[in-house]
């Protein structure tokens, strides 16, 4: 769960506007040159990639983090709060984008935003079940 995040963070450091808030938190704490060294070279949005790799991709993983952290926590849980625990990520996610379509939430909907969101959620739910797990390993003979 933590690798998404760090993946996430990692391109953002890299590849985004140094104007965001995050940086002026890394000038804060005194950080700047290790983020300095990891943005050295970072001219071209990651060496070519496509821009929702770079600018999608980080709001995806987070969704994914959160949304398998949930399914971890709520695993054995009959609860009837479980489905909404289980949908934090995917309403956090879509529902920024969705509410900076409809103007209420700052920023720029992206509809690629939208779709990572919904993937990444779907994606959780799918690699984290317990069904997909024992089909995983029956295939590979485990």
């Amino acid at each position: 769960m933590l690798s998404p995040i760090t993946v996430g963070g990692l391109i953002y450091i890299r590849w985004r506007d140094s104007n965001l808030v995050m940086f002026r938190w890394f000038r804060a704490l005194s950080l700047d040159t290790v983020i300095g060294w990891l943005r050295a070279g970072a001219d071209a949005p990651a060496g070519g990639w496509p821009l929702w790799m770079v600018y999608s991709l980080p709001d995806g993983l987070w969704v994914y983090a959160l949304t398998a952290l949930m399914i971890f926590l709520w695993r054995d849980s009959n609860s009837p709060i479980k489905l909404a625990w289980l949908s934090l990520g995917l309403l956090l996610g879509a529902g920024s984008e969705l509410g900076q379509l409809a103007g209420v939430v700052p920023g720029s909907f992206d509809l690629v935003d939208l779709f990572v969101c919904l993937f990444a959620a779907a994606a959780a739910l799918v690699l984290t079940s317990r069904k997909f797990t024992i089909q995983r390993f029956s295939i590979q003979g485990v």
